[in-house]
């Protein structure tokens, strides 16, 4: 909280009022106040860690999150210009351990440290014996035994059938590429780490000018979305009605949320979708039916990667380029069916052009800048992947337009959080609204309650785990057929000890799982699109393997290819989410809770759990050690989560 917020705004207790006697209108006031100072808190937890990493032994570092500790580092390619670029750079080897949870994939951009002597021009604070640069891009992700060499029974050391097996160690490619006025030298990083958080100043000030406005007025609230949202309030309808009610038919949900959207009252709505109920697909289709009513919308979310999708389905559904825009994310790609806008000038020519409906696409700094958006507010913006979006970035969004649309699941992978705040602000749009329920109440938006990807066996045991049993499979998804396999949810306990996050005897399973269902007869008759039915062997690109470590990522791919299985996907939970298989493998790779890095609340996180299982379309199997669940959670949380799981491997016949 700084010291120049507004009086009337402070929280914990506006008005005068105890948090537990607060009323709807006073939570939201408090939820406001709490916006304020958001980003100010969300950075200073990187801040502290960034300057530990300076003064503390690596072993001693607070976050060690998506750092890498370099075993080695050699020049992979040493100084030099390439052609038509002015810019000095050279690539990196660096062979270490990747941190449980890091986001250091390919793409990702990096600081990195060095210990003393520093490179010229290097930063460093007033207590550092290490400094930094920037410009580390990860270009290459591979694994590799100590020895150096790929090795797919790779592992932990230990002995095992009399044989000494060794460590698997991450190795990444990065490319060096200091700011110009750097110059170049012969310096080695001992080590990489996060890049600083993007400045949200501009985000900031949105929310600033919001709260100052709503300060005047106290103790009446305006009719404003965001507000209507904190205060979890039904949305406000023009018409004074209830929500419409979803009809049968393949486009109940469309002309329901449709019909909402119009009606609303400078208000918001939300829909719940879990997986493979068709959340894209309906958001574009109620998109492109407004569009085609001279709409004016706005969409966005955390990445460009999920907007540029939204646009692409929403092209798909029959909106024309022309009403279709989106600043660049500098990542050269096809030919996309939008308009780049590019430079700040282009977007003011873009809405100048357009004689009716359209769609502009970007994240929350679009939604903040004066330069991106239209003289007048859009009539809607739809925040899609609305469980991964902050309450706090949502207000900000929310001055933008007359309406929102919450699009999204509170129970996929959880908004990314770091600091510490007076109110829950931090929480996702659409997990505020669900209040710590499974789904969302009928009241204030609608749950897409038919999956078009589960059949109905694996649906029920996903249903059961994360949606209140509302979720239930379309009729289609009960024709399909796999030869020899029951389709749901299987359990495969393995016996290992000693392993944390990798494990060779998980690898091994998995491999043995995939030989037997690659081959089998895979069908789908695909009633309402025929031209997609498929009746063929089922092939290596039809099962997906979901690792709860990078570290097994490593392990079960090359033990996949020393099987010759090598078009079978391998991933963590994070990088699959969106996709889907006829066969999912989880493997959860620790042996015991006490091997456990980052504790079990991380390994048996329901949401992550749901991700990695809800990708199959016929079956779903969990490899994991027959010790893995033995031991007592000492919070409800904890006990709730392990029961969830518990359950979840009751629902198959547990094998091997």
């Amino acid at each position: 909280m700084t010291k120049d917020e507004p009086r009337d705004l402070r929280a914990p207790a506006p008005l005068g009022v105890p948090i537990a006697g607060r009323t709807a209108d006073q939570q939201a006031v408090a939820m406001l106040a709490a916006c304020l100072g958001y980003h100010q808190r969300e950075d200073k937890p990187f801040w502290w860690a960034h300057y530990d990493r300076l003064v503390s032994d690596p072993d001693e570092w607070t976050d060690k999150r998506s750092t890498f500790v370099a075993d080695s580092v050699s020049v992979f390619e040493p100084w030099h210009v390439p052609p038509g670029k002015k810019a000095s750079r050279r690539r990196l080897r660096m062979v270490g351990q990747i941190e449980p949870g890091s986001d250091l994939r390919v793409g990702a951009q990096a600081y990195a440290l060095y210990d003393a002597p520093l490179p010229p021009g290097a930063q460093t604070s007033a207590r550092g014996t290490r400094g930094w640069t920037g410009g580390i891009t990860v270009v290459g992700v591979s694994g590799e035994a100590d020895g150096g060499e790929p090795d797919p029974d790779a592992r932990d050391p230990r002995v095992r059938d009399g044989a000494v097996r060794t460590a698997v160690r991450d190795v990444l490619i990065v490319t060096d590429q200091p700011a110009m006025t750097l110059a170049r030298h012969d310096r080695i990083p001992m080590a990489l780490a996060p890049n600083a958080p993007p400045t949200t100043a501009g985000i900031a000030r949105v929310i600033r000018a919001l709260a100052e406005q709503i300060a005047a007025g106290l103790p009446a609230l305006p009719d404003q979305p965001a507000l209507d949202l904190l205060r979890r309030v039904p949305p406000r309808t023009r018409s004074g009605d209830r929500l419409p009610a979803v009809t049968k038919g393949p486009r109940g949900y469309i002309e329901a949320i449709t019909a909402a959207v119009l009606d609303l009252d400078g208000s918001y709505i939300a829909v719940q979708g879990p997986p493979g109920t068709g959340k894209t697909y309906t958001g574009a289709r109620v998109i492109a039916g407004l569009v085609e009513r001279g709409w004016h919308v706005g969409v966005v979310a955390q990445s460009h990667a999920v907007v540029e999708n939204m646009l692409s389905a929403i092209a798909g559904a029959g909106v024309p380029t022309a009403q279709l825009g989106k600043r660049p994310n500098g990542t050269p790609g096809p030919v996309a069916p939008w308009r780049s806008l590019a430079p700040d000038s282009a977007f003011g020519r873009f809405y100048a052009a357009q004689a009716g409906g359209y769609v502009v696409g970007g994240t929350a700094w679009d939604f903040t800048s004066s330069k991106r958006l239209p003289d007048a507010p859009l009539d809607l913006i739809v925040i899609d992947e609305a469980g991964q979006f902050a309450l706090a970035d949502t207000v900000a969004v929310s001055v933008a337009a007359r309406n929102l649309l919450l699009l999204g699941d509170p129970q996929q992978l959880p908004q990314v959080t770091q600091g510490s705040h007076p109110e829950p602000v931090d929480r996702s749009a659409l997990g505020w609204l669900t209040d710590g329920h499974d789904t969302l109440p009928d009241e204030l938006g609608y749950f897409l309650a038919r999956s078009w990807r589960m059949h109905p066996a694996l649906c029920a045991a996903v249903s059961q785990l994360s949606y209140d049993g509302r979720l239930t499979s379309v009729d289609a998804a009960a024709e399909r057929s796999l030869d020899g396999i029951d389709p749901g949810i299987h359990c495969v306990r393995v016996e290992h000890t000693g392993n944390a996050v990798s494990s060779v005897e998980e690898a091994d399973a998995v491999v043995r799982l995939a030989l037997d269902v690659i081959g089998r007869r895979w069908h789908d008759p695909h009633r309402d699109t025929p031209a997609l039915a498929v009746d063929r062997p089922l092939g290596q690109g039809d099962v997906m393997v979901v690792a709860a470590y990078n570290a097994q990522v490593w392990t079960v791919r090359r033990a996949l290819e020393a099987a010759g299985l090598h078009a079978v996907r391998v991933g963590t939970v994070d990088k699959f989410q969106g996709q889907e298989a006829p066969v999912v493998i989880v493997s959860m790779a620790a042996s015991s809770p006490d091997d456990v890095p980052r504790g079990m609340e991380f390994l048996l996180d329901r949401n992550r759990v749901n991700v990695a299982v809800s990708r199959g379309q016929w079956s779903a199997v969990v490899v994991r050690s027959t010790a893995l669940t033995d031991y007592l959670p000492t919070t409800p949380d904890g006990l709730e989560e392990l029961g969830a799981f518990i359950g979840l491997c009751g629902w198959g016949t547990p094998t091997g």
